[in-house]
């Protein structure tokens, strides 16, 4: 049995999931996604023994695949949960661009199920969800992005009209809109929303990247490029 074999086998055991051969793959295709799962193997273990169902698989998957398609990028070193390391709630990975310039990637996977519509008002509501969640994740003085990993294709359209109905309920104080989702007041919503500086959504082998203009931390824009150009091919 060679390297390989034994750090899938401490991983999985006999439990593979309907994933295994892509990740087996990935790890077999690259040295550095190889050195990161090494690094990370009993945290993967962890997650796929707590994952709970299948939809909890799926979005392991979706953080696996993040990883090893950030790792394409020769210029980025990645770290697995750095905020939950320090008991502290955040992005999933942190990233350090050409060895000085650090940002954060929030991972989330979207069903098909859940744009599975043409009405664009349910799609709207859809993605306000996400967005509502995920930005109370974006840590202050830091660029962060938000991955969403679309089983469905989703638009700048899409994010654009989102993003326009949740400023519009912000800047009319729509206060009990907020509170009833998690935060102070229309103000707090607004504050944490600019710690998002952008939205990447990669959607088979498309990377779209959003930027917010809002945003505190503006990523490089050399570094949007490399979000881009990260695709399977």
């Amino acid at each position: 049995m060679n390297a390989i074999d034994e750090l899938l086998n401490s991983i999985f055991d006999l439990n593979k999931p309907p994933f295994y051969t892509e990740f087996d793959g990935w790890v077999r295709g690259s040295r550095r996604y190889k050195a990161f799962v090494t690094t990370y193997s009993t945290k993967i273990r962890t997650k796929l023994k707590n994952a709970g169902d299948e939809s909890g698989i799926q979005d392991l998957r979706a953080e696996l695949e993040t990883a090893a398609l950030l790792l394409r990028e020769d210029r980025f070193t990645l770290e697995y949960e750095k905020y939950a390391a320090l008991k502290q709630r955040g992005p999933d990975f942190t990233v350090t661009f050409k060895t000085h310039t650090p940002f954060n990637i929030e991972v989330r996977r979207i069903r098909y199920v859940e744009m599975d519509t043409d009405d664009s008002d349910a799609r709207t509501i859809k993605l306000m969800a996400v967005l509502i969640d995920k930005v109370g994740q974006m840590p202050p003085s830091i660029v962060n992005l938000l991955w969403l990993n679309a089983e469905r294709q989703i638009t700048e359209d899409d994010l654009a009209r989102a993003v326009a109905v949740l400023l519009q309920l912000a800047e009319h104080k729509n206060e009990d809109f907020f509170t009833r989702r998690g935060f102070k007041n229309a103000s707090d919503f607004l504050r944490q929303y600019r710690q998002l500086s952008g939205i990447v959504v990669h959607h088979k082998n498309e990377n779209i990247v959003w930027l917010n203009p809002l945003a505190k931390h503006k990523p490089l824009p050399e570094l949007v490029t490399a979000m881009q150009r990260l695709v399977k091919n």
